[in-house]
């Protein structure tokens, strides 16, 4: 499969992608459809003999369940098939065959084949865990009675569970009947939980067929209570034998998904003061049961998100700190577990247990975390008929509400915003056991810029990262509406990013920004929003809707005066503009300040515009780690450019005028070999345009410092620009001296000889870059000078300072 290309795929199956009916068929059934939106033109199931082909079918269901997107998915995205299958071991693969004719593997198993004993039928085995995701059936769970069936009267099939010496994870699951739900549970946690574990089951005197089922399974501490001992007392005697640092307190009705239990577990590591993680439960049918729960006053619950047929939507897309999370599936430290007793039996025979654990919880100064990447499938009431259930949550909410009624003085009541109950540091804390208080709550920001930032962007997405990150890190609640770009944001697996504790209004886009704020009336209470475009969109509603904004204060960051930027760039190009009309052009653009009750400019000069106004303003401009590199002069060779060259801008501007002006005069009078290294995300036509030859092109990488510490020089070639160059202060921030325009040099107030060197045409660049390039003690100087005034001017305590100053109206 080619880089080019991203699918969404999903076999209908809980954790298999094929099941087996009768005559010794295997029915396969699913959809597909590709980034476009564009369904397979055949789907194939292959065998090492034999291959099967399967033509796409309407899947109008498909269409509706993807409401957001489903105006572009073609209907015909579904596909089934019938394969005849012999006796033995098989290796199948699906494959589907898209517009470009090329062939993309969806899954891949193997599956023994087994004849029956006592008739012309045969059963099958998953060995192999599909790769494909996989979803539970619809609420119909007859065919899973069927496949349990099927698994318990062949002799020769079992479930093996890997054992380990020093498991990291305690699985406890309390079951009573329901062996099917059971069954698919099992197959879940062998497919899906990777960390060293142990499982721990609990029988509470079944009369169904889970005895047998528990009799085929190998590696698992497992016992019958012969007596019912209810839930929660069989849930408390089976923690009572784990042995791991974490408990993962799981319902026998639950279907796991990929990674959902990585992602649980990263989170406890790396949440400060985490006691418990809690996953997004979803219904086999797709809709939505609980994304973190919140307590009101009086004791009662809400699910926050239940019943929403579009469960990923952003609301519930992102971490957050919740009164208690369904113990259905719940991550909790073990040590707090047995520090509070585990669940408390006076909610026997059960409900409530977990709001009680949870709150427990909070009481020893520990946190409950909702981790939306962790997505559960939960056959809900599936232990219980509805009534019953509902009767005895009732019953426990009494005595939940006489346990908390001190506690709950401080919780919202039940007519209260459900979008500010949602997060649990919107309320106030009442003084818990342990010495460290909990983190306050600063309030709500929505910020507007135009697309999720990312360093790697430049054109101040890295300072906005900054700015995310420290107005996360101080307490404040934040949303994040892109204007342009609603490209998702790549968070790694590996690391808890920040970015992923902020809601991301991904899809909604500026023709939808006024409905927004009109719902979210009175939510926020800062408005922040970066760049001169992005606020005159905000403006236009501002004068229409006023009412809209009374409760929020407004926040323009003018990352860079854009009028000052396009004056330079239609000189450069030849359109004459008279001084009244450069004037024109700069007023018109300074005068939206009045909209603002507060502004950061980057540097002194741009503030200057602003404070001429009368406008509040504020000075904010870079923050940056200083990384001096060892490698000195001698150890060092060639040039280095790094910026955003995926558009026209000044960027490709710059490297092509060095290109086509500069490099020609270098080339003659450098004696040791050229060699000029651009990084930074490219597109293929700048590329084309300007050629490969001498100019490496290393497109974006993760890591720019192996090119910091090799390259000699660093070169800003820049004829136009705003605002100040965030390139110049990396480069000087890693010790590599820097040739640039007296236009950089004027934003940054840097002097020439001093910090940098300087020069505007081909020939005095040229001689600046080789001066740069062989003198090693001016290198050394300038190097030197230029580290020491980034360290200043980027200092990131001063940044955070002026920033969070910026946001105190007291």
């Amino acid at each position: 499969m080619g880089s080019e290309y991203s699918y969404t795929y999903v076999v209908e199956n809980p954790s298999r992608p094929v099941f087996f009916l009768k005559n010794s068929k295997l029915y396969v059934c699913g959809w597909f459809f590709d980034a476009e939106g564009k369904a397979a033109k055949q789907i194939k199931i292959q065998t090492k003999k034999d291959v099967f082909l399967c033509q796409p079918r309407e899947r109008m269901d498909i269409k509706k369940k993807y409401e957001e997107i489903g105006f572009y998915i073609d209907s015909k995205c579904g596909f089934d098939c019938f394969c005849d299958l012999s006796r033995g071991i098989k290796w199948v693969k699906i494959y589907a065959l898209v517009l470009s004719g090329q062939w993309v593997k969806l899954a891949d198993f193997v599956i023994i084949v087994h004849k029956k004993k006592s008739s012309t039928d045969q059963s099958v085995n998953v060995v192999h865990k599909p790769k494909a995701y996989s979803q539970p059936a619809d609420k119909n769970v007859e065919w899973l009675r069927a496949a349990l069936e099927l698994f318990i009267e062949n002799n020769r099939t079992s479930l093996l569970f890997p054992t380990f010496a020093d498991p990291t994870l305690s699985i406890v699951i309390s079951t009573r009947n329901r062996a099917e739900l059971l069954y698919q549970c099992l197959q879940s946690i062998l497919a899906h939980v990777s960390i060293p574990y142990e499982l721990i089951i609990a029988d509470n005197s079944s009369t169904d067929s889970t005895p047998l089922l528990l009799k085929k399974i190998q590696g698992i501490k497992t016992f019958r209570n012969e007596k019912d001992l209810e839930y929660l007392q069989s849930v408390n005697k089976a923690a009572s034998l784990a042995r791991a640092k974490y408990l993962l307190l799981l319902n026998n009705d639950i279907i796991l998904s990929p990674q959902s239990i990585d992602h649980l577990l990263k989170t406890m590591e790396a949440y400060p003061r985490c006691g418990a993680v809690g996953c997004k439960l979803v219904r086999p049918d797709g809709t939505l049961q609980e994304a973190g729960s919140i307590i009101w006053a009086d004791g009662s619950a809400l699910a926050y998100g239940r019943n929403d047929p579009q469960p990923m939507r952003p609301e519930y897309s992102f971490i957050r700190e919740v009164d208690y999370c369904s113990a259905a599936c719940l991550l909790i430290r073990r040590d707090l577990w047995e520090r509070l007793g585990g669940y408390d039996p006076r909610y026997v025979p059960a409900y409530y247990e977990d709001s009680d654990l949870c709150l427990g919880l909070w009481s020893l100064g520990y946190k409950v975390v909702y981790q939306p990447a962790s997505v559960v499938f939960h056959y809900e009431f599936g232990s219980r008929p509805v009534e019953t259930a509902m009767a005895m949550m009732a019953k426990n909410k009494e005595k939940f509400f006489e346990k908390w009624k001190d506690w709950l003085k401080t919780h919202h009541r039940a007519d209260f915003d459900v979008l500010k109950a949602r997060d649990r540091r919107d309320q106030p804390l009442v003084p818990v056991k342990d010495k460290e208080r909990l983190e306050g709550f600063k309030g709500r920001i929505l910020f507007l810029d135009d697309r999720i930032p990312h360093p790697r962007l430049g054109r101040g997405y890295g300072r906005s990262f900054s700015i995310l990150q420290i107005l996360e890190r101080s307490g404040y609640f934040l949303t994040f509406y892109p204007l342009i770009s609603q490209e998702d944001y790549p968070i790694k697996n590996e690391q808890l990013s920040f970015m992923e504790k902020i809601e991301l209004m991904v899809g909604w886009g500026p023709e939808k920004l006024e409905i927004f704020l009109q719902e979210r009336q009175g939510y926020y209470d800062f408005l922040f929003v970066s760049r001169i475009y992005n606020f005159k969109t905000l403006t236009t509603i501002i004068q229409k809707r006023p009412e809209l904004f009374v409760q929020s204060r407004i926040i323009y960051d003018a990352e860079a005066i854009f009028a000052k930027r396009e004056i330079l760039k239609n000189a450069l190009y030849g359109i004459n503009q008279t001084e009244e009309e450069k004037s024109k052009l700069l007023q018109e653009e300074v005068s939206f300040g009045r909209f603002a009750h507060r502004i950061l400019a980057v540097s002194s000069k741009e503030a200057q515009y602003f404070e001429e106004k009368g406008y509040k303003v504020h000075l904010l401009g870079h923050t940056l780690e200083c990384h001096l590199s060892e490698k000195g002069f001698k150890e060092r060779t060639g040039f280095l450019f790094v910026g955003y060259m995926g558009e026209k801008g000044p960027n490709t501007d710059g490297l092509a005028w060095f290109k086509g002006y500069v490099l020609p005069v270098l080339k003659q009078k450098m004696q040791e070999k050229l060699e000029v290294f651009a990084v930074g995300e490219t597109a293929e036509d700048f590329v084309e345009q300007i050629g490969l030859s001498e100019i490496k092109f290393l497109g974006h990488l993760e890591d720019i410092r192996p090119f910091y510490e090799q390259c000699r020089v660093f070169i800003a070639p820049t004829r136009y620009a705003a605002g100040i160059p965030m390139k110049v202060h990396e480069a000087a921030s890693y010790g590599v001296p820097v040739v640039t325009t007296s236009l950089i040099a004027e934003q940054l107030s840097w002097n020439h000889g001093e910090e940098l060197l300087v020069a505007d045409s081909p020939e005095d660049f040229a001689e600046c870059c080789l001066k740069l390039h062989s003198d090693e003690v001016l290198w050394k100087s300038i190097r030197e000078k230029a580290f020491n005034r980034v360290k200043k001017d980027c200092d990131p305590k001063r940044f955070e300072e002026n920033l969070l100053s910026a946001l105190d109206f007291s």
